[in-house]
């Protein structure tokens, strides 16, 4: 039997929101920032919560806020990119995570970005994957964005992770 979120808070109250994002902080996420772009509008966000969910056929998922404008563009313009960040793009994964100064959040500078394709794609990111919309779930806050990997590429820099509350790359240890 699976217990529905509210159930699992009621019974729970020691696990309010901020103890569950202090708690979250201390997990390592990699950052990547998403992109969507089509009759819906141009927008992008910076997001820690993409994962692979399948190979064959090539599926990611990634979560966005509801309240964030970029949400409904996503949702309606039924096509994203998820570009994975580089150890050394740090200023731009706290602009689009709305810390830029007002009217900059989703300012794609020319200069950074690949306007040859259909989807904004950051230039020198470490992996960009452009997707299909296949699926949107409702979560509480957020909604899980499953999509389809139309194409990819790669980049040769180390990604940027992010843990307590802070950017960083990874060091290898062998």
């Amino acid at each position: 039997m699976v217990a529905r979120v509210e159930d699992l808070h009621r019974n729970n109250p020691l696990c309010g929101a901020n103890a569950f994002t202090d708690a979250m902080s201390r997990a390592v996420n990699g950052v990547s920032i998403v992109t969507t772009d089509g009759p819906n509008g141009k927008f992008g966000l910076t997001v820690n919560s993409m994962t692979s969910v399948s190979a064959t056929p090539p599926m990611l998922l990634v979560c966005i806020n509801r309240s964030s404008a970029a949400h409904d563009a996503i949702r309606d313009n039924e096509h994203f990119a998820i570009n994975v960040l580089a150890s050394h793009q740090h200023e731009i994964a706290g602009q689009f995570a709305g810390r830029g100064s007002a009217g900059e959040r989703y300012r794609f500078d020319h200069r950074a970005w690949d306007t040859t394709r259909t989807l904004p794609v950051l230039r020198g990111a470490t992996a960009s994957f452009e997707c299909q919309l296949v699926s949107a779930m409702t979560f509480g806050s957020h909604s899980i964005i499953v999509g389809e990997v139309t194409a990819s590429c790669t980049g040769a820099d180390a990604p940027l992770l992010y843990t307590g509350r802070n950017y960083g790359r990874p060091v290898c240890l062998n």
